[in-house]
């Protein structure tokens, strides 16, 4: 009787072992790639070009790139609530007319 507890904890360990890892696995699957902590952000950019780090027209570009690419993520959360797509998913480009 001893010997079958024994195995019946081991079996019930490896089981709450296994629901752990697939909650883990499933975390890490659900996590966004829009993630604001990725990249540079625009007080990044800052600090580099008030440290000198940048031109005045590599901060420009930076930015423009920045913006652009917030305004984007903006259009295509906003397409999502909405249940469309956005122009980007459509394929098609807004600033070609």
């Amino acid at each position: 009787m001893g010997n079958a507890m024994w195995w019946l904890i081991v079996l019930v360990g490896l089981v709450l072992a296994g629901f752990v890892a697939v909650a883990q696995v499933k975390k890490r699957l659900m996590r966004t790639d829009d993630s604001p902590g990725s990249g540079f952000t625009l007080s990044d950019l800052r600090r580099l070009h008030r440290e000198g780090k940048m031109t005045d027209e590599e901060f420009e570009k930076a930015k423009q790139i920045i913006v652009a690419g917030a305004k984007r993520a903006a259009e295509r959360q906003a397409a999502a609530a909405q249940g469309k797509k956005s122009p980007a998913e459509r394929g098609t480009d807004p600033r070609l007319g």
